[in-house]
Parts: C-alpha cells; sequence; structure tokens
C-alpha cells in the first residue's frame, strides 16, 4: 500500500513539474487579425550629406508602378537590371495582417523611401513598394504559391517556439536564380542576454528587459554585372518583446518580405536614432535608456503588457529547476519513508 502511494505521488509530482515546464502560447495573448507594425529609420536633425541608406533593388521583381517610376527617369535602362536608390529621407517599412484563416495569415509589407537619388543623380521625392505574402502560422515561414518555403516573418516570432540555431531565416534562391551568388540566411544565435540590463528606445515607446535576440549567419553576396561587379556580405540581427514577441528594433540588408519587393539588399541605418543615443550617453547613457541604431517601432495597434526587468527567461535553466525541484521533493519522500521503517 505504502509503495502505490509513493508511486501515485512520483506521478502527481512529474505531472506537475511538466506542467510547469511547459510554455503558455502567445498565441492567444496577442490577436493577430488587424494587427499592423510600422517600423522607420528617420534622418537626424542636422543631416550630413553621407547619411544616407542604399536599397539595391532588381528592377524586374519590384511592384509595376514603381518600376515604371524608376524607369521614366533613367535612359537606356532595361527591366532586368540591378538599381541602386539612395535615400536621404525617411524610411518607413509597414507590416498588416490582413487576413488570418485556419493556420495562415495573409501579410502585406509596404516599404516607403523618401528623398530618393536613383543612382545617387536622378530624383524622386517618394517610392512606395507593396506585396502581400501567405505566412504560416504554424511554421512561422512565409510559403508561395508552390508551397516553397521564403523564411520567416521579420516582424514577429513565437516565444514559445522560437527558432532553432542553424534553421532558414531567408531562401537565397530566388535571387541566386537571378545571377547572384550567395547562401541561404540561417539563425546563427538565439539569446536572452544582449540588452539585458536596459531599456530600449523607439519612437513608439520604452521596452523594458529581457529581451529576445536574433542574429543570422553572415553569408557573402557578389553579383556579376554587365558593367562590373556588386559585393557585399549579408547578415541581420533582431530584438523582440519578450511577452508578445512583437520587433522593436532590427539591423538586416535582406528578409524575406524586402526580396518579395524585389529589394536585393538593403541598409538598415537610423541616424536619428543614433544621434539620440549619443545624446543620452553624454547624459549617463543606461538609466535614461537607449537606442539601437537600426530599423525602430514607430507606430501599431498591438496593446503591449507591461515588463517586468525581473521575468525570467524560457532557459534550459529552468527545465532544470523544474526537474531538480520534482528531485529534491521525491528525494524527501523517499527519506521520510526509509526514517518511518
Amino acid at each position: 500500500m505504502k509503495n502505490i502511494s509513493l508511486l501515485s505521488l512520483f506521478f502527481i509530482i512529474l505531472e506537475l513539474a511538466v506542467l510547469l515546464i511547459s510554455p503558455v502560447s502567445s498565441v492567444h495573448t496577442l490577436s493577430l487579425e488587424g494587427v499592423y507594425l510600422k517600423y522607420a529609420l528617420l534622418t537626424p536633425d542636422n543631416p550630413q550629406e553621407y547619411d544616407v541608406n542604399i536599397f539595391e533593388v532588381y528592377l524586374s521583381q519590384i511592384p509595376n508602378q514603381s518600376r515604371d517610376l524608376i524607369l521614366k527617369r533613367l535612359t537606356g535602362t532595361g527591366a532586368d537590371e540591378l538599381v541602386s536608390l539612395v535615400v536621404r529621407g525617411n524610411v518607413f517599412l509597414t507590416f498588416r495582417i490582413l487576413d488570418v484563416q485556419n493556420e495562415t495569415a495573409l501579410v502585406n509589407t509596404t516599404l516607403e523611401l523618401n528623398d530618393v537619388w536613383i543612382y545617387n543623380r536622378y530624383y524622386l521625392k517618394k517610392i512606395v513598394m507593396s506585396t502581400t505574402l501567405t505566412l504560416d502560422l504554424r511554421r512561422m515561414e512565409y510559403i508561395d504559391n508552390n508551397g516553397s518555403v521564403l523564411g520567416r516573418p521579420t516582424f514577429l516570432v513565437f516565444p514559445e517556439n522560437l527558432p532553432l540555431k542553424g534553421s532558414l531565416l531567408v531562401n537565397m534562391s530566388r535571387v541566386g536564380k537571378l545571377g547572384a551568388a550567395t547562401q541561404d540566411i540561417l539563425v546563427d544565435n538565439v539569446s536572452y542576454s544582449l540588452w539585458e540590463h536596459t531599456k530600449l528606445n523607439t519612437y513608439y515607446r520604452t521596452f523594458e528587459p529581457p529581451y529576445i535576440h536574433i542574429s543570422s549567419s553572415q553569408v557573402p553576396f557578389y553579383w556579376k554585372l554587365s558593367d562590373g561587379y556588386y559585393s557585399a556580405t549579408i547578415w541581420s540581427n533582431y530584438i523582440y518583446d519578450f511577452d508578445t514577441g512583437v520587433l522593436i528594433t532590427g539591423s538586416f540588408d535582406v528578409t524575406p518580405e524586402l526580396l518579395a519587393l524585389g529589394v536585393i539588399n538593403g541598409d538598415s541605418y537610423d541616424y536619428s536614432a543614433a544621434e539620440r543615443n549619443e545624446r543620452l550617453k553624454d547624459r549617463g547613457g543606461t538609466p535614461h535608456g537607449l537606442w539601437n541604431p537600426g530599423f525602430n517601432l514607430y507606430d501599431t495597434n498591438i496593446k503591449f503588457p507591461e515588463t517586468s526587468s525581473t521575468a525570467t527567461p524560457r532557459t534550459g535553466m529552468k527545465y532544470f529547476f523544474a526537474a531538480s525541484l520534482a528531485l529534491l521533493v521525491i528525494a524527501a519522500v523517499l527519506n521520510w519513508r526509509w526514517r518511518r521503517e
């Protein structure tokens, strides 16, 4: 009888441990229907000549209206060309979830470039490019009409199901078919340690740690062109809100959404954020929060919960703690039983 009671107690403790370490899905805490997120790279108060962001676009891949707008300013340029857009004004990147059906969502991405110089010679006041992709919410991957994976969404991760090291971030085969020599962009690291003691400022609000940090592999990029070649190293860094998994700020050259817009490689340096950061550092830095000079959250309709700087990430240490607690209780019961006998 004592053995049966002890066995029952063991299974009760085991069940409690499983409940303790099982993450609660944030899918239910963040309603995706109708969500929009707008990110910005803003010009500083006193911009310098070199304060620019450059976006390399492949004309045949960008939306028709934008392509026609560029071609009107160029002579002797065909649609199958890589064109440099030098942006001296504000850049806005907006994601809108248009529809959620079962395990998929339609995500519209819009890139707005202001004060644009084509090849740094021909001026355009504004270029707006927009496209819509299908997001598989179960796998958190964009898929095309053939079911091929394009990569992971930039603006959101599910905290209870973060991507594994070595998993796909951006499928680069689309660029390879156009003539570029490169590789797929993969997850290099997932951690909670970056900015772990620092408040992060954005144009929308100030966030508190912990954060979810995802960095990519560094990928070589080479393209032989008719008048020379284009060479670069591409990589990405993303910082997400710990509670909702929403992107707070990020620096990225290539994403699935940008590739779908025909942007083969782009800059993501926020000169205004960098300027604000320098002013904060002069005032003492960390107590006032800092800025990451990348795409920063500018506007959204998401209601963020109050975050706690003492929140504990779901790391392996938590699993170890749960298992250790269960073993301690079992050991105590066995010790008590031995003393009774």
